[in-house]
């Protein structure tokens, strides 16, 4: 069953996308594949029609041999049909071996004189390859002779000059086949995604001076930092379509449904709470109140956003903590934070944001918006943007990720993909990192051209951490699709914390992340998610790389965070190959300091 109410495309214009291929190439794999992707896509399973080999020669060309005669008849009978299906504005999977260069050119001018769209594909597996996979026997007949004429063996292939695409089945996986295919549809305008990504406005408005005085003039709530980067995640976008502190009707919708409404009735992703609270005391100072204004003194005097016509309503602080994290323990990080809160929530008809929260850290430079990212990547005309959330320094698995992602992008067809690295710039536990010093560390690896400079794009998301498992990791991805990303990066636990109360349990799966953000791609607005692969540190070539089922574990190191703490504090260096030295320069020193 496909749900129409779920489709993220439409087919905008019919096309044959003509398979050909060696026997066991893939060339049927790949089109149910793609079938039943592009039937969930579209909403709709007649859309996409598959003409096969095998089935078509049970029936409309069952009176056919394997003569050159009766080949050259069995491709003039598909061209026809498929070119029927393509005038119907159908996408159409031509699966055949068509060996024969003439006949696939045929077909192609079948097309080309109708003025329909006609994309010859080469499933470029090698007979080696092919060979190997050979389910029905047909090689191994073949080349005892009871096949005669059997192409690749007994008879001649013509492989295509110049194909539209080339896909090699025998080093791509079926996925990236299929990705591979997806992405030119799109770029042909085959394919169109129903929602066009919009990089998010942000709400910023610097106010005249006769408006600055009298904002000066109101009462204000006095906010800590923490709620400081909450104004600063808002008001840049991050938080789109959210434009003020969340009211009760927008809490109870995150907490329970993890999406806000907009004022066109639509709905998005929003899993996690952003609210401001006060105390009993501050409630009724403020109740009469036509506006009130918001300021942390803890960075400076300056109002940062006056909420207009105030509401207030109780902050429930164990139903939050409930329903975001599974807990109301306090001796979860976030929880602890949340019960030490105000009893009761300040929302309000709008919020104005009247200045941009300059937090004078040397950081402020790279706390961009979703606008100012947007424009990074147009100037470095990138086709693709590949997103990756991090709170930790990087190390060369990280890094190795990153360049495999770059080139794992390329092999789809992309010309210019570019990382958007986007540590968390926010509230973290006293434990964490502190951000300058991440910073500085991600710098160091983009200054000694460990990662390259052309390639990467570092800015700050202003967020505070949540330490919300899969709740949080949705947060992560729908906020950066907010600033026009084609691709988000999540991993093993990427925003997980251990156990409350069970010493040694994690608090979350440490997929679960993973494995929800891929089940709710739509409400992504189409963003592509890529599963972390998992790196370890090879004890025998000295190097970060790929951990796998088939790698031998006894060569392997599993260096933990804690144990990297503990290095960098002992003054010890990692292993070489582990991190760049001047990223881990700049790590000991912080660790040092302490």
């Amino acid at each position: 069953m496909v749900d129409s109410t779920t489709s993220t495309h439409r087919v905008s214009n019919g096309a044959t996308y003509w398979f050909t291929g060696l026997s066991g190439a893939g060339k049927s794999t790949l089109s149910g594949a793609l079938k039943v992707k592009l039937d969930a896509m579209v909403g709709d399973s007649k859309k996409v029609f598959i003409l096969d080999g095998d089935v078509i020669r049970q029936g409309l060309n069952k009176d056919l041999g394997f003569s050159a005669e009766d080949r050259k008849e069995n491709i003039r009978r598909i061209s026809e049909v498929s070119k029927l299906f393509c005038m119907a504005g159908q996408i159409v999977f031509v699966a055949f071996i068509s060996p024969y260069a003439a006949d696939r050119e045929f077909a192609r001018n079948v097309h080309k004189e109708a003025g329909l769209n006609f994309y010859e594909c080469h499933i470029s597996a090698t007979l080696e390859v092919c060979e190997g996979r050979d389910v029905k026997g047909l090689y191994k007949k073949a080349r005892a002779g009871v096949i005669p004429k059997f192409t690749g063996v007994s008879d001649p292939y013509e492989a295509p000059e110049n194909p539209e695409m080339n896909i090699n089945t025998g080093e791509q996986t079926l996925e990236q086949s299929c990705a591979f295919v997806l992405n030119q549809m799109t770029a042909e305008n085959i394919l169109t995604p129903n929602a066009t990504p919009v990089v998010a406005e942000s709400l910023i408005k610097p106010l005249s001076e006769d408006a600055q005085k009298e904002v000066d003039g109101l009462k204000f709530i006095d906010i800590n930092k923490e709620q400081a980067e909450y104004i600063q995640t808002i008001g840049q976008g991050w938080a789109f379509p959210l434009r003020r502190f969340m009211n009760e009707l927008e809490l109870l919708e995150s907490m329970h449904m993890n999406t806000i409404t907009d004022a066109e009735g639509k709905r998005h992703l929003m899993s996690v709470p952003i609210t401001q609270d006060v105390t009993a005391e501050q409630k009724a100072e403020l109740a009469n109140e036509k506006r009130v204004a918001l300021k942390c003194t803890e960075i400076s005097n300056d109002v940062l956003a006056v909420i207009n016509n105030p509401v207030f309503f109780d902050n429930r602080k164990e139903e939050i903590s409930t329903r975001t994290f599974g807990t109301s323990s306090v001796k979860h990080p976030k929880v602890d934070r949340i019960m030490k809160q105000g009893d009761f929530l300040i929302s309000g008809e709008s919020m104005d944001f009247v200045r941009e929260v300059a937090f004078n850290d040397g950081i402020d430079s790279y706390r961009m918006t979703p606008q100012q990212v947007s424009e990074q990547i147009k100037a470095k005309n990138a086709d693709a943007v590949y997103a990756f959330q991090v709170r930790n320094p990087l190390h060369n698995g990280h890094v190795l990720l990153l360049k495999d992602t770059r080139e794992q992008l390329l092999k789809l067809g992309y010309k210019n993909p570019i990382l958007l690295l986007h540590p968390l710039g926010g509230w973290c536990k006293d434990d964490d990192v502190p951000l300058d010093t991440r910073m500085k560390q991600h710098q160091a690896l983009i200054d000694d051209s460990t990662h390259p400079t052309d390639h990467i794009i570092l800015a700050v998301w202003p967020s505070p951490m949540y330490y919300g498992g899969p709740t949080e990791v949705l947060w992560h991805a729908s906020s950066r699709v907010n600033a026009g990303i084609t691709h988000f990066i999540t991993g093993r636990d990427p925003a997980g914390v251990k156990h409350s109360e069970i010493e040694g349990k994690d608090l979350y799966d440490v997929w679960h992340g993973q494995k929800l953000l891929t089940h709710v791609k739509p409400l992504l607005k189409n963003v592509e998610v890529l599963p972390f692969k998992v790196a370890a540190y090879n004890k025998v070539s000295q190097s970060m790389e790929f951990f796998g089922p088939d790698k031998n574990k006894a060569d392997f190191e599993f260096i933990s965070g804690s144990r990297m703490r503990q290095m960098a504090k002992d003054g010890e260096n990692p292993p070489a190959g582990f991190m760049s030295q001047k990223g881990w320069e700049v790590l000991s020193a912080y660790y040092k300091s302490l």
